[in-house]
């Protein structure tokens, strides 16, 4: 048997394989910073893509061991965390280069068609002034994306947040 040939009974993956009629399936996902002041939006950042990771117990991995049966990790995204690390985001991360608030609820979650939207709203007083440059979202402790913000986002006293997070799957 090659490479490609079915297996029934079993199943194993080797490489990436594009089937006739069909297309590889990955998650794509895009950070925007919105900024309020009274209510107000202020400014708005540019749509910044992401990393989710593929260490083991973390990102991608994670949803796999649980499409497999695996459930001892959930797989719930349940907390964001934002730091001052602008290195480029790997696949072997396993948290933020330099977390300086963690454990950030998550505001909201829904899904529409292929598209999971997460709001994770930051008021004032719980968001230090400070220049951040990366955004992680975590479940159950494990990261499963990491952002570079670029341009870096400088939050400033009477400033709530709102990072929108966009998770696409795309084939």
């Amino acid at each position: 048997m090659g490479i490609r040939d079915v297996v029934v009974k079993s199943v194993r993956y080797t490489s990436p394989m594009k089937v006739k009629g069909s297309s590889l399936v990955k998650l794509v996902g895009f950070l925007t910073i919105k900024t309020y002041r009274d209510g107000e939006l202020v400014r708005q950042s540019p749509r910044m893509r992401n990393k989710v990771v593929t260490s083991e117990g973390y990102g991608r991995n994670l949803i796999l061991r649980w499409l497999a049966g695996d459930a001892t990790l959930p797989i719930v995204i349940d907390s964001a965390a934002v730091g001052d690390d602008d290195t480029a985001a790997a696949d072997a991360d396993t948290g933020l280069g330099n977390a300086l608030v963690s454990d950030i609820p998550i505001t909201n979650m829904s899904v529409t068609d292929n598209v999971l939207n997460v709001d994770v709203f930051v008021s004032d007083a719980n968001l230090p002034d400070d220049t951040y440059e990366e955004f992680g979202l975590f479940m159950n402790g494990r990261m499963l994306t990491r952002v570079i913000i670029s341009p870096a986002y400088t939050k400033a006293s009477g400033e709530d947040t709102l990072f929108s997070y966009e998770l696409t799957l795309a084939g």
